[in-house]
């Protein structure tokens, strides 16, 4: 048996073989680069595979090519094989390009330089955007349209053109010119083409450019905010400054029908909780024939605010616009998610959208008429004319994706997709016979621009609408306040009807039904 020193020589011979490998091939697997690689003292290479003889490896070739051009191999690039990165020391100054060039074992080679990247975020430099909560709300999360993810995507209302119905529209605005659409544009109140807005004794002219800022204000021109839809155009009629009559507002529902696809408006009959009010045969026949001659077809979308005489129990099934089939009415909720003090309620609410609260609660940031005593920007658009505008922007992105959508599939991409955003008891939420949520309040739910330009692209479209008049069938009783109903039943179907109307009149009642949600 071999003595003590001689088996500790056998054991450190046997280590110095163990480890040999390493220290004598670390030239060709450096552990440690000792040079730095930056950019601009780096090149990426290619080797020729071919070159390599036997019992070689492209890793040795690799290292010997470095050191033949002054360079030090920092190991193959990633996954790619036979591409290896070689680094030049401090020092070094030589021209390492030529001596690539020569190298008959190089392929390809490249200096390493900066690449400029960003990333695929949307960055404005409108100076009131940050303040623009409704669009990306960074103290209360979830409480925004959640649009921003839309926009990177490059879908910005591009091709589509929304004309607000209003008093005016200052078209000169640095937000609004870039976007403005004159042939979509008039003005009823003076019967020339131009709906700019005219200053009056109130300075409140001011309701349509806000309206139309929402929608559609130009990105990045260093000026006030950004609209939903800041790649639509953007229309103006002009009706709302004088005597309306029910002939003036048919005109203006179908004024240039075939450019305009969205209309928004923000007015309706007073809001004072007394008044049963609504478009009159002519508007009605407007209404209808938009839906199915306007957009080549398609039909027009008509939006409308649900109204703001909530402090005086007003209720939205009064508003004849706001319980048409042919519009898509909307309501308002705070930067809570909750419904501010002005909101009304009814059956014919589809959905609801941000706008202004209490006094605490921020408003809506918006440009404005620059005109009297206007800055061309403003933060104080509140109420339900605030809402509105917002979810017609939302349906001009709808319709950038899907520009064959019609208006009534507009109206189930809305119930599909609207969120039940409020649990609250007093949220008064119900579940009809389609087996959807539906709350008087907020209707189907809150609007999210993410998922309706999403189910926008992939929607199988609905049938055209059916409709059929019975004939006229008299009951002879009254319709009581809810929650007690009037039942009645035709051809096999059960109806019921309540009411929250305080008047002692009868009503004569017309039931036309859409198919149900």
């Amino acid at each position: 048996m071999a003595s003590s020193p001689q088996m500790c020589l056998s054991l450190y011979r046997l280590l110095l073989l163990t480890i040999s490998p390493l220290r004598s091939h670390s030239f060709f697997f450096p552990s440690q680069p000792s040079s730095p690689c930056g950019p601009g003292r780096s090149w990426a290479v290619r080797l020729d595979a071919g070159s390599v003889t036997a019992g070689c490896s492209l890793e040795r070739l690799a290292h010997s090519v470095a050191e033949e051009v002054g360079l030090e191999n920092h190991g193959q690039i990633g996954q790619l094989e036979g591409h290896y990165l070689l680094c030049q020391g401090v020092e070094d100054s030589a021209d390492v390009d030529s001596a690539l060039d020569r190298n008959p074992h190089v392929l390809w080679h490249s200096q390493e330089h900066i690449l400029r990247r960003s990333k695929r975020s949307v960055t404005f430099n409108d100076p009131k955007y940050p303040s623009q909560w409704h669009l990306h709300n960074d103290v209360k999360q979830g409480m925004d349209i959640n649009v921003t993810g839309v926009w990177e995507r490059n879908i910005t209302g591009v091709g589509i053109t929304v004309v607000v119905v209003d008093d005016g529209l200052q078209h000169t605005l640095a937000d609004i010119q870039p976007n403005y659409s004159p042939e979509g544009s008039y003005d009823l109140n003076s019967n020339d083409p131009d709906p700019m807005p005219h200053p009056d004794g109130h300075s409140d002219n001011h309701h349509g450019t806000r309206c139309a800022g929402e929608i559609a204000a130009v990105s990045n021109n260093r000026f006030c905010a950004v609209g939903v839809a800041y790649g639509a155009k953007v229309a103006g009629i002009r009706v709302l400054d004088g005597p309306l009559t029910d002939s003036m507002e048919a005109v203006a529902f179908n004024k240039h029908y075939q450019v305009n696809d969205v209309y928004s408006c923000s007015w309706g009959p007073d809001d004072d909780g007394r008044t049963v009010d609504g478009p009159h045969p002519l508007g009605k026949a407007a209404l209808q024939h938009g839906v199915i001659a306007g957009r080549r077809g398609f039909g027009n979308i008509f939006v409308v605010a649900s109204g703001n005489g909530g402090q005086y129990d007003d209720n939205c099934n009064y508003d004849g616009y706001a319980n048409s089939i042919y519009t898509v009415t909307i309501g308002a909720v705070d930067e809570n998610g909750k419904r501010p003090f002005y909101a009304e309620e009814c059956a014919s609410m589809l959905a609801v959208t941000f706008s202004s609260g209490s006094r605490q609660l921020r408003s809506i940031v918006t440009s404005d008429w620059s005109l009297q005593s206007g800055t061309g920007c403003t933060d104080g658009h509140t109420g339900t004319s605030a809402a509105a505008p917002l979810a017609a922007g939302m349906v001009a992105l709808m319709l950038q994706v899907r520009p064959c959508l019609s208006w009534r599939d507009v109206q189930h991409i809305i119930t599909y997709t609207a969120t039940q955003h409020d649990a609250d008891a007093q949220a008064d939420w119900g579940i009809n016979g389609a087996g959807f949520h539906h709350s008087y309040k907020y209707g189907f739910g809150l609007l999210n621009a993410w998922r309706l330009v999403n189910a926008a692209k992939v929607w199988e479209s609905v049938p055209f609408l059916v409709s059929y008049q019975s004939p006229i069938l008299k009951t002879n009783e009254g319709i009581p306040e809810y929650p007690k109903t009037l039942t009645h039943t035709w051809n096999g179907k059960r109806f019921r009807w309540s009411s929250t109307l305080k008047l002692n009149d009868w009503l004569h009642f017309i039931l036309r039904t859409n198919s149900c949600y």
